[in-house]
């Protein structure tokens, strides 16, 4: 057994397409990683994604809108040298004021993008490169159109825009609803709730379109079939479970797959597929449609035990990969659970991102496969073979139902787009896992952060859990994070003990949302701490949700503060105090004993 000890678990070097990978995380960035997932380099991007360009620039979103107005809007959509410096960048899309914020433009950029002369986003050997190139992008736009629905809608628009930024195509996807082939139950249950994401003004996110590209040369076209022209769009709608090619010239949808099971004639049908693409000419495989089959949920239909709304009817718990022939549907090759050993239905979820992930022919006619809910990335042979495997070592830091290693895309580019010879790339491996311990194992986060104008790490929900299933869950999980940006930081039951042992002087705040006095005392705590008390750490616990830790500490009222130094508790006090009772607590029970 080989071990390669920075998040490679598996990698067969004779047998993989060797190179660098381009790792859009959830919250450290873009990362670009040698083979054995040593670290190269890394950028203050909110990645969704990051890609590689032809020319060797990456593109990625500079940061994200908050969540308590829109839905992974990304701010600016740059394109930046190795070193960070920005050559291009488009916001001009809307002029937005969101409460508490300064009035900006935005892009409001989201999920996908293409620049002119690479038809999917990943590397190949005929892509071109055009210089002043023009770039596609998909952005998010708010409307009202009650022929949809009665609520505001999050509108999937794309847009074209030219070197100087300049929109000069725009394609809504709302003013060709009628063309996406709903039935009248389905319209019927978009009308009554379009898939609603909990924003200040909720918005119907009804078709969730999360992947396009440019058909690119291909032999259907050759053939004579204007569907595959090469400026065409495919995309892929999520929540609508719609797989469709867009006429660019016409303005107008030519070819599609869903939303309805009875449109997938020769083909299991798809669920929930959140990314698609055309393999490249000059790729084994050329022309198929290559298609992450997700799963989870998505549609709208008759009621179900599970949906009995008719949202989001269509379940299914274990992902697929598909190729097959985009005219007349064969299967050429697919990949399933079953193909790593695991059975369905009992052990279909360890191959299962249900949101996010993407798909990459490689040039020796593997397939990069990212798993972003699962934070892994797999390499296949065409005969199923694991050649790589890496399995994502970052984590989110808030103590919430969203701390995970989800990442977004993996892109793998030729070593020479980091001036990296290959011969000289040494890679470290063992044989015996039993033990082992080589320099930089575990060493995560080792390189230095290469700033980018404009760009700031999101602190906000994670971008993919607007997905959530549970509207509840979301307000939740919202409420949480803020928590953790503040320097009040919540904590649960199972925290208790390391928390106060690993603080020297620590608050700890008992309280739950029920309780009127809780929110004024903590607001009131966090500007004693930002202004007055900064060596002082701070932390909530909700009783409601840590119920067994109550009873057994016998605490009742709420709410209560306990001051705890060297892992002793040395006060407490009950109810509300002003700004200054609280600050001469703190001076005489923790910092007068110092």
């Amino acid at each position: 057994m080989r071990v390669y000890p920075r998040g490679t678990v598996v990698y067969k070097r004779d047998k993989a397409y060797n190179g660098i990978n381009l790792i859009s995380t959830a919250k450290d960035g873009a990362l670009i990683t040698k083979m054995d997932g040593t670290e190269l380099k890394r950028y203050s991007v909110n990645p969704m994604p990051a890609k590689m360009l032809p020319n060797k620039n990456i593109m990625s979103v500079s940061s994200f809108r908050s969540s308590d107005f829109g839905v992974s809007d990304g701010i600016d959509l740059l394109e930046f040298d190795k070193d960070g410096k920005v050559v291009f960048d488009f916001n001009k899309f809307k002029f937005t004021e969101d409460r508490g914020y300064r009035p900006k433009w935005m892009a409001r950029a989201h999920s996908d993008f293409q620049r002119e002369g690479n038809s999917v986003g990943y590397y190949y050997p005929e892509q071109k490169i055009v210089e002043d190139g023009k770039t596609l992008l998909l952005v998010h736009d708010a409307i009202v159109d009650t022929r949809i629905s009665d609520k505001a809608l999050l509108d999937d628009v794309i847009l074209e825009v030219d070197e100087d930024g300049n929109i000069i195509w725009k394609f809504s996807f709302s003013e060709h609803f009628d063309q996406l082939g709903f039935s009248e139950e389905a319209k019927n249950v978009i009308y009554r709730n379009p898939n609603l994401r909990i924003t200040e003004r909720p918005l119907g996110n009804y078709l969730d379109i999360t992947s396009i590209s440019t058909i690119g040369e291909n032999k259907w076209y050759d053939q004579g079939d204007p569907r595959f022209h090469p400026d065409n769009i495919l995309f892929t709608a999520r929540a609508a479970n719609i797989i469709g090619i867009i006429d660019k010239k016409r303005s107008r949808i030519c070819y599609k797959l869903g939303p309805n099971f009875s449109d997938f004639t020769k083909v299991d049908p798809v669920v929930g597929s959140a990314f698609a693409s055309i393999v490249p000419k000059g790729l084994p495989g050329e022309g198929n449609l290559l298609i992450f089959d997700n799963g989870g949920r998505c549609g709208y239909g008759s009621p179900t035990l599970t949906s009995p709304s008719g949202l989001l009817p269509f379940v299914r718990n274990y992902s697929r990969i598909l190729e097959i022939n985009p005219v007349t549907l064969a299967v050429n090759w697919s990949v399933d659970p079953r193909d790593f050993g695991f059975s369905i239905p009992m052990n279909g979820y360890k191959f299962y991102s249900p949101y996010g992930g993407n798909l990459q022919r490689l040039p020796n006619g593997n397939t990069l496969i990212t798993l972003a809910t699962e934070g892994l990335v797999i390499e296949v042979t065409p005969s199923k073979e694991i050649v790589w495997q890496w399995t994502c070592p970052y984590r989110t830091t808030t103590e919430n139902l969203l701390k995970n290693n989800m990442i977004y895309r993996v892109y793998r580019y030729p070593y020479d787009y980091l001036d990296i010879d290959e011969e000289e790339n040494e890679i470290q491996e063992i044989e015996d896992a039993s033990y082992f311990k080589l320099p930089g194992a575990g060493d995560f986060k080792s390189v230095e952060i290469t700033n980018v104008n404009r760009s700031r790490l999101s602190i906000d929900i994670d971008p993919l859990s607007q997905e959530s299933e549970s509207v509840r869950d979301l307000v939740e999980n919202k409420k949480v994070i803020k928590r953790n940006e503040s320097v009040v930081k919540y904590i649960a039951a199972n925290h208790f003990d390391e928390t106060i042992r690993e603080n020297k002087m620590a608050i700890l705040i008992y309280g739950a949302e029920r309780c009127s006095h809780c929110e004024p005392l903590m607001e009131v705590m966090e500007v004693l701490l930002e202004e007055e008390f900064k060596d002082v750490s701070c932390f909530y616990m909700d009783l409601d949700k840590n119920k067994s830790f109550a009873e057994e500490h016998e605490i009742f009222q709420l709410p209560r503060v306990s001051f705890y130094k060297d892992g002793e508790k040395v006060y407490e006090f009950m109810g509300e105090k002003s700004y200054d009772e609280i600050a001469g607590l703190i001076e005489e029970y923790l910092l007068e004993l110092n």
